[in-house]
């Protein structure tokens, strides 16, 4: 793995304009750096959802903020292998939601994304906020992120990221 790789730029766009001089096999390894980087993405998104799946019901602050972590990470890990792009400013969060218009169920999670986004940052930062003001449960949340990682995984599989057992 490469940890200097993402700073070279999209990779989509690097292969698209050096196409004609770099060797195939050349290519090929841009494409499989730009899988492995795909797979680390969706992992970390799995790993806080196991995180918020194993937190006490009672420390919904965490469970709410690690489920919106999974589902970014693992949207971070779409729109990276669908356009190249990667991001790691602030203003990335707000493209949670942003996915392939062949994604299945894609105007619910934008329009959940949204509002999970908003709990995380009540459960984050706001010392006032409890969990009776969230838009959602914890227990709903979890069941969307768990069908959006259900998703992705079939969605990322099918474009030939090679990525464990369905979550």
């Amino acid at each position: 793995m490469n940890k200097d790789f993402l700073k070279a730029g999209n990779h989509k766009k690097i292969i698209s304009n050096y196409s004609s001089i770099l060797d195939p096999i050349e290519i090929e390894k841009i494409i499989s750096e730009a899988k492995s980087h795909t797979r680390l993405m969706y992992e970390l998104g799995l790993d806080h959802y196991c995180f918020a799946k194993k937190a006490q019901k009672k420390q919904w602050r965490q469970r709410v903020s690690r489920l919106y972590y999974a589902g970014y990470n693992v949207s971070k890990a779409i729109r990276f292998e669908c356009d190249g792009s990667f991001s790691t400013e602030v203003k990335d969060h707000s493209k949670v939601g942003d996915l392939p218009e062949n994604f299945p169920d894609k105007a619910t999670f934008l329009n959940e994304f949204k509002n999970l986004r908003e709990d995380r940052n009540s459960a984050d930062y706001d010392h006032l906020a409890r969990k009776a003001d969230l838009l959602k449960k914890p227990e709903e949340y979890e069941a969307l992120v768990l069908s959006f990682l259900r998703h992705a995984h079939d969605h990322l599989a099918n474009r030939g990221t090679i990525l464990g057992a369905k979550p």
